[in-house]
């Protein structure tokens, strides 16, 4: 998947392998002359766990060895860093290369939408239309760039600094670092009646703004339902306890005869077992002919059923007999951590109800890990 239109290379220097099990990860940072970065940014993508490098480019981070945890390394006016899997490794040095910022080509004419209107649609797409989602303020939208194209019906939106959220709702501010952001509409507009496709892409970290009992049953209620719970499900084969129900075809289904589970190396492994199908009617084509034969139509009439194809469906996914979601999986095989946290997450496409919880209603991955077993 490429999140950015221009490729670039990332140099990471492993040293001192140790293992897949150690809790905690130090090393450096420094720029491609070998000077320490100050200040840079290292954080565990989705979660709180972040830190910054002391004088010396030095970083010290916490966190479960047995998670698919992403470390990114971010410092302004350099290119973001993403280390997969980094608790496979006890120390790391980071060469962070600059990135040449280019302004983008400016066309002299004048769009169909003003800079307010495409900021309401981006708002819309970006942090939903939720109490969560509607709660959340961006402090720093004068850093993100909005172009619609007309010959495509796109909004793009790019930033080259985060994107700092304050999540008031559920008790966060959220600083996301967008890698890539679009809407597709069918024509040219922006309403979200007239969308055709959205996509938007970054990492992410978190800091904790307040703990209540409140923002507790708000974080609950926006983790209920949505994909993650979802997955936990599958994983933990916890369907009638977490409320969540599989529909084929209008008809539920028992998920093992779809979903196989099993324990790998301190995480699930979800195997898809077969696609689910749906059967779509053949109908005779007798009308045209007895048309030229003469013969009497009549308006209303039911067609004859001759068979049946079977063609590939999403599942229809129903949370507490209310929340009605789709869910396609793109990869047959997912894993999923102690954490709740899954992997491709490019591996599960979704649509209705969990598709609406946008980044206004996204939680850290590490949240699972203190509600499970709780509710």
């Amino acid at each position: 998947m490429n999140f950015f239109k221009n490729l670039f290379t990332i140099i990471v220097l492993l040293i001192s392998f140790q293992g897949a099990y150690s809790q905690v990860l130090e090393g450096h940072v420094y720029d491609m002359q070998n000077n320490a970065l100050q200040a840079a940014t290292v954080y565990l993508d989705g979660s709180t766990v972040a830190t910054t490098t002391d004088a010396e480019g030095y970083f010290r981070i916490n966190g479960n060895a047995n998670s698919r945890a992403t470390l990114i390394v971010s410092y302004m006016g350099y290119k973001t860093i993403r280390l997969e899997n980094p608790f496979q490794h006890k120390k790391i040095k980071v060469l962070m290369e600059e990135d040449a910022i280019t302004m983008p080509e400016v066309v002299l004419q004048k769009g169909p939408f003003t800079r307010k209107e495409m900021m309401k649609a981006f708002k819309e797409q970006f942090l939903g239309n939720t109490d969560a989602g509607s709660s959340c303020k961006i402090l720093n939208e004068d850093d993100i760039n909005l172009y619609y194209d007309i010959a495509t019906n796109t909004l793009n939106a790019t930033s080259h600094k985060p994107i700092k959220i304050k999540n008031s709702y559920l008790g966060y501010e959220v600083f996301f670092e967008l890698a890539d952001f679009n809407v597709v509409y069918r024509r040219r507009s922006l309403s979200s009646f007239s969308i055709d496709k959205s996509y938007f892409s970054g990492t992410t970290f978190y800091k904790v703004l307040s703990e209540s009992k409140k923002t507790d049953k708000r974080r609950l209620a926006s983790y209920l339902g949505s994909t993650s719970h979802f997955v936990n499900t599958i994983a933990n084969e916890s369907w009638d306890k977490e409320k969540l129900a599989l529909f084929v075809d209008g008809f539920k289904v028992d998920p093992k005869k779809y979903f196989e589970v099993s324990d790998t190396l301190g995480f699930k492994k979800i195997t898809v077992l077969k696609e689910p199908m749906q059967q779509v009617p053949i109908y005779k084509k007798e009308f045209p002919e007895t048309a030229r034969k003469g013969k009497t139509i009549t308006i209303g009439s039911k067609p004859e059923i001759t068979g049946y194809n079977e063609v590939e469906v999403p599942f229809n996914v129903l949370f507490d007999n209310k929340h009605q979601s789709l869910a396609d999986f793109t990869e047959k095989v997912i894993f999923v951590d102690e954490n709740g946290n899954y992997s491709p997450v490019y591996g599960v496409m979704v649509g209705g109800y969990m598709s609406s919880l946008k980044v206004g209603d996204m939680l850290p991955t590490d949240y699972y890990q203190s509600v499970k077993g709780k509710y």
